[in-house]
C-alpha cells in the first residue's frame, strides 16, 4: 500500500468505526406521545411545533413535573423563516429534561398564540392562560392556550 493510500485509509477507517459509537443525543417525543418511559440518568426531549408567524409559543407550565424525577434541562428553538417578511417562520420548540430518579410525573407545556397567555413565561413565574373579560364572546379554539400533558415514568436504569 502507497503512503497516500495509508493517509487516506486511516481516517476513513477510524470514521466508520466511530460512527457506530456513542450516544446520537436524548430522545425525542412530540406531541402524539403522552405517555413516556425512560430509565433513570438519561436525556429526553419534548419537541412540539411552533409557528411564530402567527406569535405562538410554547412554556412549561404548573405545577411543574417532581424534581426528584424529572429536572429541567434547558429549551432550545428551531425556527426557520418562511420567506422574507420579518417575524415570520414556523419550526420547533424542544424542551430537555434530565430523569433522575425513579417514578412517575406529570411534563405541563402550555401552548400560547397571541395574546393567550399571561404570567412570567421565560422571565419567571408560571405562565396561565388569560382570561376572558366578562362579556366578551370567547375566542375560537385556535386563539386559546392549549396546556398540553405528558406522563413521564422513570425506570431504575
Amino acid at each position: 500500500m502507497t503512503s497516500a493510500l495509508r493517509r487516506l485509509a486511516l481516517p476513513a477507517l477510524l470514521t466508520t468505526l466511530l460512527a457506530g459509537c456513542g450516544s446520537t443525543g436524548p430522545d425525542t417525543y412530540e406531541l402524539g406521545e403522552k405517555h413516556i418511559q425512560v430509565d433513570a440518568g438519561k436525556e429526553f426531549r419534548l419537541s412540539v411545533p411552533v409557528d411564530t408567524a402567527m406569535g405562538e409559543w410554547w412554556y412549561l407550565t404548573s405545577p411543574e413535573p417532581d424534581p426528584d424525577v424529572v429536572r429541567k434541562a434547558g429549551k432550545q428553538e428551531e425556527v426557520k423563516a418562511d420567506d422574507d417578511a420579518v417575524g415570520s417562520g414556523s419550526g420547533t420548540d424542544s424542551f430537555g429534561f434530565k430523569a433522575v430518579g425513579p417514578g412517575t410525573t406529570k411534563i405541563r407545556l402550555i401552548q400560547c398564540p397571541r395574546g393567550a397567555c399571561a404570567g412570567g413565561g421565560d422571565a419567571g413565574g408560571p405562565v396561565t392562560p388569560s382570561p376572558v373579560p366578562s362579556g366578551s364572546p370567547t375566542p375560537q379554539k385556535k386563539y386559546r392556550a392549549t396546556i398540553h400533558t405528558f406522563t413521564v415514568t422513570v425506570r431504575k436504569p
